[in-house]
């Protein structure tokens, strides 16, 4: 069974950044995919997770394209110019832990509640990206504690979305990859 249609629609959240701009072209060469929408915090339709009312006003104006069979969201952050993952307790700091649990959980699952919305539900995929650091059971080197809890959250986000969707919208598939 394959999880898209031939020809397939997409939208890659947060496609300024490395990882988004590459799955912009990965897109643009695939033949099955006859059209990419990207956004990021300076595009047409802005999405920026500081801004969390961003995110909802994003999917209302992108409402019109849709439906899209598939949305990669690409949108997280490691570290800043300010500062670098924790190596150990004493480094936890309040508004490092905030930032991250901001743009790596909150501005996610906000995400997958509004853009949802503009799957096919004849068949479409929502991917977000995660982190394998984020895995309780996997963790055997510590510190990350910011990143590894955002990620943790993340994840189980994901999951608690994707019990629900498999049951509200039976064709339409959310991963955390």
């Amino acid at each position: 069974m394959e999880l898209l249609p031939t020809p397939f629609r997409a939208l890659v959240i947060g496609s300024s950044g490395t990882i988004g701009a590459a799955f912009m072209d990965l897109l643009k060469a695939n033949p099955s995919c006859s059209e990419v929408i990207g956004i990021h915090r300076h595009s047409e339709f802005p999405i920026d997770y500081q801004n969390v009312d961003s995110i909802e006003t994003c999917a209302i104006a992108l409402s019109k394209a849709g439906p899209f069979q598939l949305i990669i969201n690409t949108i997280g952050v490691l570290h800043s110019a300010n500062w670098m993952p924790e190596k150990k307790l004493d480094d936890l700091n309040p508004d490092q832990l905030q930032t991250l649990m901001q743009i790596n959980a909150i501005g996610p699952g906000l995400t997958i509640k509004h853009f949802s919305k503009l799957l096919d539900p004849a068949g479409s995929v929502m991917v977000t990206l995660s982190a394998k650091v984020g895995s309780i059971e996997d963790n055997r080197l510590g510190g990350w504690y910011s990143y590894r809890a955002s990620k943790a959250a993340l994840n189980m986000l994901i999951k608690t979305a994707a019990i629900e969707l498999a049951r509200t919208k039976p064709h339409n598939a959310l991963i955390a990859l």
